[in-house]
């Protein structure tokens, strides 16, 4: 049975006249990385600021552990916001144990300091002064404020935003080490192939709710592509004859010999029978290939299907008007 840490319920959220959360179903297991994607402006920010207790929703529910948020000083949840602000006057450790003594750390601050360091991969460059540090460093520093209390649930906000390959690397270095802590980890970012890397589950949020969510092997079957690729050292006319007449090619256009074919139902079960055919044929096949579905690519579909139904329900709705 799964634990659910963050338990979202139909989440609103205005601003005047213009609706951000329009009833956002969610929630976030014990120990699973949550990937939280969508465009700029979506409302992903808004929902990890009401997730905390920093913003006041307008209705639905959110739940910490079992317990519904009211406000921030009683949420057990440690927060890396889009633009952390860090003291930039002091080196490494000394913000650090400034963060431990500002949350009431209620262990050893000496020890405690220190094993953020070593998480957060800054033993070499504790005693510098924050200011001096590249923005990966920086980033870096954030996240150990943010898991400096020890909670068990730490959300992140575009942690990785303007940085270098390499600042990267570091930072989704540091959420695996999280993961494999146990905590429960809730990850804002658009760079989705971040999000492949380390998360469980994915939620995507378009028009102010959850179009869409799973885990990641499940949504790569869901969107699969339909489309698989073969060469032949040959052109073969009969070949193409041959395709038209099976139950599980829909269509396929040639390139001579190459040829990229659509096919019917649940990709699982048509091309290995594609495969088979193929096999059983006197043709020869150089290549066989069948195109991998990335985040991305489910990630626009989600978009693209949401706007078609959102034209529709517009246009009916005009439609009904006269």
């Amino acid at each position: 049975m799964v634990i659910k840490m963050i338990e979202i319920k139909g989440l609103q959220k205005n601003y005047k006249n213009f609706s951000v959360l329009k009833g956002v179903d969610l929630f976030v297991g014990k120990g699973e990385v949550f990937g939280f994607i969508g465009k700029n402006g979506c409302g992903k920010s808004t929902t990890m600021n009401i997730i905390t207790g920093l913003l006041a929703k307008d209705a639905g529910s959110v739940r910490i552990g079992g317990e519904e948020v009211v406000t921030a000083g009683r949420v057990q949840v440690g927060y890396l916001p889009e633009a952390p602000a860090l003291f930039e006057y002091m080196n490494c450790r000394q913000y650090l144990n400034y963060i431990g003594a500002a949350c009431r750390y209620s262990g050893d601050l000496y020890r405690r300091t220190e094993e953020v360091i070593r998480i957060i991969g800054l033993q070499d460059s504790a005693d510098r002064k924050i200011g001096g540090y590249s923005r990966g460093m920086k980033q870096r520093v954030g996240i150990g404020a943010a898991i400096y209390a020890n909670y068990d649930i730490v959300i992140l906000d575009e942690p990785t935003s303007a940085l270098d390959p390499q600042g990267r690397a570091e930072v989704m270095q540091i959420i695996e080490t999280l993961k494999q802590m146990g905590k429960t980890v809730l990850l804002s970012t658009h760079i989705l192939t971040d999000v492949e890397r380390v998360a469980d589950r994915v939620g995507i949020l378009n028009d102010g709710v959850i179009a869409e969510s799973g885990t990641l092997p499940e949504l790569y079957r869901k969107y699969a592509s339909d489309t698989v690729s073969f060469e032949l050292s040959d052109f073969s006319q009969p070949l193409c004859e041959k395709l038209l007449q099976t139950d599980f090619v829909a269509s396929f256009r040639s390139d001579q010999k190459v040829f990229h074919v659509q096919l019917k139902g649940d990709i699982a079960q048509s091309a290995p029978r594609l495969f088979r055919f193929l096999a059983e044929q006197p043709e020869t096949v150089v290549r066989f290939e069948s195109q991998t579905t990335s985040l991305e690519q489910i990630y626009m579909q989600v978009c693209y299907r949401a706007a078609a139904r959102s034209s529709a329900q517009a246009a009916a709705q005009q439609g009904g008007g006269f």
